[in-house]
């Protein structure tokens, strides 16, 4: 059932991000084929090559949410994660750039600073960091909510962005995957019959999921689940459904066709194992692919064990979410000196 035009879609889409300014950011990525299994119906697209330092489909999320906190006239923004976050090392970017100060909230500190944690600090000094404990993690929205209270009394325009930026402010931005697939598409001549994508908070692969069930797209979607559980994912879903219904004004209707699945090894957020390093570098060698060992080598292996063990019939296209600037951390790696 389709409930709105992709025309529409688009409209919607780059309004909100103001895809029509010499500010905004670049949202299209290429797509192309990857040689396996000697089959030439498996692409790739390359949401990696979005941006150096914004990670990938984070740059998505950031471009729609950035406007919006321009047009409030949001001075603070708190922003919720873990030390080594893709997300909030892209947020630290692109609130520096446009001259909103960033105040995070990180589990941490970590014993060692290395990868994403180091980058970060460049851009934040560690004096500005609110460091919680494990044990304490609980309380991290009841004491972030005590300090925006403190902030609003003292007049300050102040916003909080959740672990992932999983909010509705970041939809128009995460919807913008599924209009930039449907201009590969159309590029290439190439209808796609399964996508397979990762999710850790899971904002763009549910945006992607809600954004195809407004089209009527029959295609099957395939989500590795990184971070949290099957419930965890499809809660967001439930969410990110409700967040598309009142973006677009469109009434309630069936999603499409998903499968969820658990990664291949390294089981755990952020875990590795041997398997994952083989991983990486498989894919260099033989695809010319950079990966990271926390999202994208998980979502190659993944994909690759699900493509021979279910034999999906089709065009299938891999989404490359990014991160590679995660591989920063592994520098001592033995893959490294092979």
């Amino acid at each position: 059932m389709v409930v709105i035009q992709e025309s529409e879609l688009y409209r919607k889409v780059a309004g909100a991000c103001r895809l029509d300014t010499a500010e905004a950011f670049r949202l299209q990525s290429r797509i192309h084929r990857l040689r396996w299994f000697g089959r030439s119906d498996i692409w790739v697209k390359r949401d990696d090559e979005l941006s150096f330092g914004v990670s990938g489909t984070k740059l998505r999320k950031h471009a729609s949410i950035i406007p919006a906190l321009k047009q409030q006239g949001i001075e603070e923004v708190v922003v919720i994660g873990g030390a080594n976050s893709n997300n909030v090392l892209s947020a630290a970017q692109t609130l520096k750039e446009n001259n909103i100060k960033i105040t995070p909230y990180l589990l941490g500190p970590p014993s060692q600073k290395l990868g994403n944690a180091k980058l970060l600090s460049l851009f934040i000094d560690d004096s500005e960091i609110h460091w919680i404990s494990r044990s304490q993690w609980a309380n991290c929205e009841r004491l972030v909510n005590h300090y925006v209270e403190k902030r609003k009394a003292g007049g300050i325009k102040i916003f909080v962005l959740p672990e992932g930026a999983h909010h509705p402010l970041a939809l128009p931005g995460s919807l913008s995957i599924l209009v930039d697939i449907l201009c590969n598409e159309r590029e290439s001549g190439v209808r796609f019959d399964h996508i397979i994508i990762d999710a850790g908070t899971g904002m763009v692969a549910q945006s992607l999921l809600a954004g195809a069930a407004v089209l009527g797209r029959k295609t099957i979607f395939h989500v590795v689940i990184l971070a949290g559980s099957f419930e965890d994912f499809q809660a967001g879903l439930s969410r990110v459904v409700q967040y598309t219904e009142e973006f677009l004004d469109v009434s309630p209707c069936p999603l499409p066709d998903y499968h969820l699945y658990n990664p291949a090894t390294a089981k755990s957020f952020g875990s590795t194992n041997k398997t994952i390093f083989g991983e990486i570098q498989r894919i260099a060698r033989e695809d010319g692919i950079l990966t990271d060992p926390v999202y994208s080598s998980k979502l190659f292996l993944t994909a690759r064990q699900t493509i021979r063990n279910k034999t999906l019939d089709g065009n299938i296209l891999l989404i490359h979410s990014g991160g590679g600037l995660a591989l920063t951390g592994f520098m001592d790696h033995p893959m490294f000196s092979v």
